[in-house]
């Protein structure tokens, strides 16, 4: 496999207190981290972080990713799979947590447990935005930009003390893992005076084909240093990843180009089917992907997607069938409705389109 032909390990050790890896999917960069992660947890008594954006990205990313790589682990080294827990708090190996699963938007619940820990390392997973409301300030609820709550993180860990009260040095390498969306990412700034210059080069690397990237070092104003990795050659192709790699709008998702073609009695083409929506803007979409073949797909559509009006639409409450614009309405059993989607998520079988999407579901089932 192409991703193979990467040094990850020599690169990963390269000395530098931040380390940041921009790269098309499927190069392995998440993989070999999390698996060098395993071989450290299992061989020497040290702690890691992995941090994603919201609460429940441990449940629905970091721990279904841990629970398929640990099993490859034990099935490659002959380490016990018993030995490991895997919960939506982290990684825990002979009944001791050693992976901290931290959501960067509500990680103060966190403070009291990771002040306490010193970590090696730090890993931000899929640290560029696909959602641009991650670095708007909201005026209204004073919320903080991505960049002050990650610098508000790093700042709670810097605040250690040993026993007798004096301040720790703060020794803990930070990796951010990412693909290139964009160019404009706030940890980016270090490298800001030659930024394009690096991915014009590593843009020249990519059309000949050479697997090598492009690997720079720089020291801020402060003299910390920072290294910067760009690959852009393409990694295996999965159609279902490939969809948050949206290159005109990174904010937007079309999944239409990602779904197989059904042609129907007509002979016209349709991507998929619209099974029926609930109040009026999540639209439950039945059809087919490229892989993993079928799919319930929960889309967040209220800015411009077009539907029949013969649609069902499923309400709960008169309030909400007075006030849909679609005009076949349903009045049904929320609970009933909600247990078999929750169901569909944990067989793998539902997806969300976006984080607008997801969170309005989190937040009926709670």
């Amino acid at each position: 496999m192409i991703k193979n032909l990467i040094d990850w390990s020599g690169i990963y050790n390269t000395p530098a207190a931040f380390h940041i890896y921009l790269t098309a999917r499927g190069r392995g960069k998440t993989d070999t981290k999390a698996w060098g992660f395993l071989e450290e947890i299992t061989s020497s008594d040290v702690n890691f972080v992995w941090i994603r954006r919201n609460w429940h990205d441990s449940l629905d990313c970091s721990k279904p990713y841990f629970q398929d790589l640990i099993y490859k682990f034990c099935e490659k080294t002959g380490k016990r799979y018993a030995d490991f827990v895997i919960h939506e708090k982290g990684v825990y190996y002979r009944e001791k947590r050693r992976i901290y699963f931290c959501d960067l938007f509500s990680f103060k619940r966190f403070r009291g447990q990771i002040g306490r820990v010193t970590f090696k390392e730090i890993v931000f997973e899929e640290a560029i935005p696909i959602d641009g409301e991650f670095l708007v300030v909201n005026r209204k609820t004073d919320t903080k930009t991505e960049p002050w709550i990650f610098k508000d993180l790093i700042d709670s860990l810097k605040k250690r003390k040993d026993k007798d009260g004096n301040e720790l040095p703060f020794k803990t390498k930070i990796t951010f893992l990412g693909n290139p969306y964009i160019w404009s990412a706030w940890f980016l700034d270090a490298f800001s005076k030659n930024l394009f210059e690096l991915k014009k080069l590593a843009e020249e690397k990519e059309k000949k084909e050479d697997n090598s990237g492009v690997l720079e070092k720089v020291k801020d104003e402060e003299g910390t240093e920072w290294l910067l990795y760009i690959n852009l050659i393409e990694g295996e192709d999965d159609p279902h990843s490939r969809s948050l790699q949206e290159k005109v709008n990174p904010f937007l998702v079309n999944w239409d180009d990602f779904m197989i073609s059904l042609y129907t009695k007509n002979g016209g083409i349709k991507r998929y089917q619209i099974e029926y929506a609930i109040q009026d803007f999540f639209f439950c979409e039945l059809g087919e992907r490229e892989k993993n073949k079928k799919y319930f797909f929960m889309h967040f559509s209220k800015n411009k997607k077009e539907v029949d009006q013969e649609v069902v639409n499923y309400c709960f409450s008169l309030q909400e069938k007075a006030k849909s614009r679609l005009k076949n309405c349903l009045i049904r059993n929320k609970d009933k409705e909600f247990n078999m989607l929750v169901n569909m998520l944990k067989e793998n079988e539902l997806f969300f389109s976006d984080f607008r999407a997801r969170d309005w579901f989190l937040e009926q089932i709670k």
